[in-house]
């Protein structure tokens, strides 16, 4: 709901981040190593709610809940009795919380930009001079492209800056040429060949190379000693991108890329889907469609993350694959068919649109006359990296989804007594080898 809000502004929001960033130290001090536990799970799931607020408020855009659940869990966690069942039934209120902060910034997105629509995403480098935005904050990238709306620049999209592509409010700019590189940890080798100036404004930095220092800058939550920072956007005022801009007059083109030649289909957001929801439910109930599979979640580095690409290969050709957050680009240029005309892998968004693969399924629920939302033809596997997943994992939790695949291993703030709650209650599993998943699946389980 826009500007209901009871005037907690971004730099306070900030604060608090920080301030959760400490605790953990302090909890070492005054809870049991099971409370700690419970209090590192619960602060992972309430940083990824901040950060779905952070950007929701970035449009205007605020809700009191939210921010009354940021300072009753900050005052739980401050205090060495708080009961052990408290904060169990926090981290289940937090679930709550990451659903109501994910359908804020879905609105914020929506109405601002336009529901996002299915259409074609480009990976070819242009011939003009060329900016580079990753990260998440999709306010940034509209102000740089009212900025360089006649400059003879295009602008591109990196990460899980990659669904903006897809929204009507930013394809009404025709410099913006597409999508250039992959996952954010693919930084080193994307910004080296881009030859031209980047923002990171969310999410992870990496390491800064000597092939692109000088032409990285930060903005918003994220800085880097030695490289210069936009400041925020003063109220009623846009961010003001002008060194970068004149910068990028001065560099060649993007180099073209081994993906130079992919186009890519996204924008499968609710609003698209369950518009023909009645359709795909008569595809499930004459196997035309067999199961949905939910890959969403952030990447990483880690050689062991090769499993979500092994599992959208071992996945039979009658499964439809949905999907939010980096871990798509393990997957998402794989020629991996279509049923009927709809496409295996149906690009959702960002993690935080993990809120309309929550739609869907409500809606496909309805339209099967299915009771509870665990008997569903939809298997969630998640990958983890960070707090946000860790919201949406809640979240899923507390709507009553059960049998989450976890991976490419547990976190390792997930205690025994937690892990035992989470697989008993839940149903809630690691991730094995992908053809063992993928059975088990395939079976309901």
């Amino acid at each position: 709901m826009a500007l209901a809000g009871i005037g907690v502004d971004m730099l306070e929001i900030a604060r608090m981040e920080r301030t959760m960033r400490r605790r953990p130290s302090f909890l070492r001090r005054v809870f049991t190593e099971e409370e700690r536990a419970y209090c590192d799970l619960l602060m992972s799931g309430l940083k990824g709610v901040c950060a779905f607020a952070f950007h929701a408020l970035a449009l205007g855009y605020e809700d009191n809940a939210i921010y009354n659940f940021i300072i009753k869990v900050l005052s739980a966690t401050a205090k060495p009795d708080t009961p052990h069942e408290r904060l169990a039934l926090l981290i289940v209120e937090c679930g709550r919380i990451a659903s109501i902060a994910m359908a804020l910034l879905d609105e914020a997105n929506t109405e601002t930009y336009g529901s996002p629509a299915i259409c074609h995403v480009s990976w070819k480098a242009g011939q003009n001079p060329g900016i580079l935005m990753s990260g998440q904050d999709m306010k940034d990238l509209e102000e740089l492209l009212i900025q360089t709306e006649h400059a003879d620049i295009d602008v591109y999209t990196h990460g899980d800056m990659l669904p903006a592509n897809t929204y009507p409010g930013f394809r009404k700019f025709p410099h913006l040429k597409g999508n250039y590189g992959g996952s954010w940890w693919t930084q080193a080798q994307d910004f080296a060949s881009f030859n031209g100036p980047v923002i990171v404004n969310s999410n992870c930095i990496t390491p800064v190379q000597d092939a692109y220092r000088g032409r990285i800058f930060t903005t918003g939550m994220v800085g880097c000693k030695g490289t210069p920072h936009i400041t925020h956007r003063h109220i009623g005022m846009q961010k003001d991108f002008s060194e970068v801009i004149r910068l990028a007059k001065t560099l060649p083109a993007p180099t073209p890329l081994d993906t130079d030649s992919v186009v890519l289909t996204g924008g499968f957001g609710h609003h698209q889907v369950c518009s023909v929801i009645s359709q795909i439910a008569h595809y499930i109930e004459n196997g035309t469609i067999r199961r949905f599979i939910v890959i969403a979640g952030e990447d990483g580095r880690d050689e062991r993350r090769e499993y979500y690409t092994e599992l959208a290969k071992a996945l039979p050709p009658d499964t439809v694959i949905l999907t939010a957050g980096g871990v798509k680009y393990r997957f998402l240029n794989l020629d991996l068919g279509k049923i009927t005309g709809i496409p295996r892998v149906m690009d959702i968004g960002q993690i935080s649109d993990a809120y309309s693969i929550i739609r869907i399924a409500l809606e496909l629920q309805n339209a099967l006359g299915i009771r509870t939302l665990d008997k569903l033809p939809v298997s969630f596997v998640l990958s983890w990296y960070e707090q946000k997943t860790i919201a949406v994992f809640l979240a899923l939790l507390t709507l009553g989804f059960k049998n989450i695949r976890l991976g490419p291993t547990f976190p390792a703030f997930f205690s025994p007594g937690i892990i035992d709650v989470l697989t008993n209650d839940y149903g809630v599993k690691s991730v094995t080898t992908a053809e063992a998943d993928a059975a088990d699946m395939m079976a309901g389980n």
